[in-house]
This record gives C-alpha cells, structure tokens and sequence, in this order.
C-alpha cells in the first residue's frame, strides 16, 4: 500500500490578533516581535495598558508599585508595558505605526486625563504620545 504525502504544514503566526489592525500591520507587528519581545508582545502590553487606564483612579494615583518586592514579576508594570508600546510604535513601518497610534493614543489622552502630575509619574508622562 502506499503511503500518503505528508501534509504540508501552514506556518501561523503565533501573534494575537490586535482588534483594529489590519493584516499587513499585523504582519509588521509579528515581524517586530520576532526579534524584540516575543510572540504576542504587543497585544499583551497593549491589553495591559488599557486595563490600567481604565482601572480604577487609586491605581493610577497611588504610590508606585515597589518593584523590589518581587524581582520575578519586575517587568509587569503598565508603565513596562507601555515602554513596549513606545518601541513598538518607533520600530514599526509607518502605516503600521499609524494604526497602532491610532489605539495607542485615546488611551494615553485617558491616563492624563485621570492622573495627577507626581515625581514617581514624571518617567511614565514623559513618554505618551499626547503632547
């Protein structure tokens, strides 16, 4: 009996789907995870920035998260995950920029909206994209 060809295996992107992007974005946004923060980075950080932004106003203004109480979780913070957005949004051809922006941007307007201009903030307000 002979046997049968081996399927030809389709390579997926394991990069979540960001709501609002379009597929070649996409395809930008999977090649800059590749060689920066790994698959699904960006959706992660934007996800995480927007829960913060939305969350409630004692986390926004409350004493920043002492980062020396676990050095696992270090690089958890929104103003981490932002800092990815930063690069993202740098790193990115400009269409894809754009659109990124285009989420980006009503969020970083919400967070400086809701916080109060502090020395432990100054670092995070510095690098919105809303002058």
């Amino acid at each position: 009996m002979p046997r049968r060809r081996p399927v030809r295996q389709q390579r997926t992107s394991p990069t979540r789907p960001i709501s609002g992007i379009s597929a070649p974005a996409m395809r930008a946004i999977a090649a800059f995870e590749r060689t920066h923060f790994g698959p699904g980075s960006t959706a992660r950080a934007l996800t995480t920035w927007s829960k913060f932004v939305h969350g409630t106003i004692r986390a926004i203004n409350g004493p920043a998260p002492d980062s020396s109480s676990c050095p696992c979780c270090e690089d958890d913070g929104p103003d981490e995950h932002r800092t990815i957005l930063r690069l993202a949004l740098h790193a990115l051809p400009a269409q894809a920029a754009r659109e990124l922006m285009l989420l980006v941007r009503p969020l970083d307007e919400l967070y400086l909206s809701r916080s109060y201009p502090r020395p432990d903030n100054a670092d995070l307000r510095a690098e919105l994209t809303v002058e």
